[in-house]
């Protein structure tokens, strides 16, 4: 094996533009096939002509799958040994796994009978989801924690190099509609229309493996190979793991329904109409790049809170908006806006996480903490997509026609605003929950863990979220509460400071 070239830099928060770029790409390739994997359930019930409750029967048993073998990824990956190219970096080759069958999924043969038909979404869409996107999803975090330094650097890349992915991913989400508007129902036409994208985005996605090295080790690097055991103490003595699991659950169901499409194409008359719609989100991209300096104010469950109460805004406004194109938009950037704190500071979550789990003594794990939180991802995006198909079936819907009735017409507008409506409550109080730990106990982890010697932030001068008194403001000058530190260290449920302190 060839001696691994990953060596330990000096910390610096410095974040080359050409870095952030590369990084970008893969990020831009990723969300790009989930925007088109978000058209499986129409193309599967208009052009497939499967039934809707077939087509969610088969998006929840591959998500499932995925989420099952979420956790044998993320072991695979933290075993990984070093290799030339560093430990999670070879992994970015499943990236053209994706594609290839990606392709394969929206080129279903025409020729197959329905058992047919069914069989080969299935084995292309679970190859996707449980083979080469949990291998990526695995690695990510690891990746990250390898080729930067410090939780603000974190922050400075998942959202910095969101505005260049969000970019492209809205060059794609406006071209794709009308691709395949254009495409009609035809089998011929997606299949086509599919290969563009997969060719392009195939190689973008490659931009993270060529350009950004390993730099330096991670706290796990020196330690023994990744135990089971070690995974079970890790997740036995971290419960905020499932609060995190939560919020990604309800996320994921967000935009896991897929309900969009059947709204432009029934509701609104055009799918290609969507192109509108979601093109106008290139509005709201300018608020990523502060999400690293509201952190320095208010905590990230904060932060997601309030996304959360617009996503409300959103749906409500969608309710009523029915074919007008100015009230959707409006619609649409409420909820987008709600959902990008989620999508550009899970990574930053996942990896606090991880510090706690050091801070603890135990393993970092990132790989692994980042599955358990994937597997939650793939089950609410599974139980949407179910849940749409058994509704739409129930409503009478069906794709071989043109103009559906009017109580499926009424499910599609209830399952585009209401159903997502929920799903922001629940994240809302998915994040109240969390917020004792980013509020009250990660900023004392971090500066404990500085004391160590245990670099938490790529800037010495700087912290990420500012510590909060108990029970007081946030601000600069409070200070955590060691009690609570204690009690968390202990892993106890109660303490005798808790009646003082409420």
């Amino acid at each position: 094996m060839a001696a691994p070239t990953t060596t330990t830099t000096v910390p610096t928060a410095r974040l080359p533009f050409g870095k952030l770029v590369a990084w970008a790409g893969a990020g831009l390739s990723a969300a790009a096939n989930f925007i088109i994997l978000g058209y499986v359930a129409i193309y599967c019930t208009d052009t497939l002509g499967l039934s809707p409750a077939v087509v969610g029967a088969l998006l929840l048993v591959s998500n499932l799958c995925n989420a099952v073998l979420a956790p044998v990824a993320a072991y695979i990956v933290d075993r990984s040994p070093e290799t030339r190219w560093g430990k999670a970096r070879p992994y970015e080759f499943a990236v053209l796994g994706i594609w290839a069958t990606t392709w394969m999924l929206f080129s279903t043969p025409a020729s197959f009978g329905e058992t047919g038909r069914i069989v080969w979404v299935f084995v292309t869409f679970i190859t996707i989801q449980a083979v080469f996107r949990t291998l990526l999803d695995a690695n990510d975090n690891l990746y990250l924690a390898r080729a930067f330094y410090g939780r603000r650097v974190y922050a400075k890349v998942t959202t910095r190099s969101g505005i260049v992915t969000s970019i492209g991913a809205i060059a794609v989400t406006v071209t794709l509609p009308m691709v395949l508007n254009a495409a009609g129902k035809s089998p011929e036409g997606w299949s086509t229309a599919i290969a563009g994208f997969a060719v392009v985005l195939g190689i973008v996605g490659m931009s993270r493996f060529l350009f950004v090295k390993e730099t330096h080790l991670t706290a796990d690097a020196a330690s023994p190979p990744v135990r089971v055991r070690d995974i079970l103490h890790a997740l036995k003595g971290n419960r905020w793991i499932f609060a995190i699991a939560g919020l990604q659950l309800f996320a994921s169901a967000i935009n896991g329904a897929g309900a969009g499409a059947y709204y432009f194409r029934y509701i609104v008359g055009d799918l290609g109409m969507q192109s509108i719609v979601l093109g106008a989100g290139i509005m709201i991209l300018p608020s990523i790049i502060f999400l690293p300096v509201i952190m320095k104010r208010f905590a990230i469950s904060q932060i997601i809170m309030v996304g959360a109460v617009a996503g409300m805004i959103g749906c409500v406004i969608n309710a009523f908006a029915g074919a007008s194109i100015p009230l959707l938009v409006v619609g649409s950037l409420f909820t987008g806006l709600a959902l990008l704190p989620v999508s550009y500071l899970a990574a930053v979550i996942v990896l606090d996480l991880c510090s706690y789990n050091e801070w603890k003594g135990n393993r970092r794990l990132e790989s692994t903490i980042g599955a358990v939180v994937g597997i939650f991802t793939k089950i609410g995006a599974g139980l949407a997509g179910a849940f749409v198909g058994l509704v739409l079936t129930l409503a009478g819907y069906d794709g071989t026609v043109e103009t559906q009735s009017r109580d499926a017409n009424a499910t599609i507008v209830a399952l585009y605003s209401w159903f997502p409506l929920v799903l922001f409550v629940g994240v809302f109080f998915t994040m109240l929950v969390y917020g004792r730990f980013d509020r009250l106990i990660l900023p004392g982890v971090q500066a404990e863990l500085e004391a160590r010697g245990v670099e938490t932030d790529g800037e010495t001068d700087l912290v990420a979220v500012p510590p909060v008194m108990v029970g007081g403001p946030a601000g600069i000058d409070a200070q955590p509460s060691l009690d609570l530190l204690d009690v968390e260290r202990r892993g106890e449920e109660n303490s005798p400071t808790d009646g003082r302190r409420a």
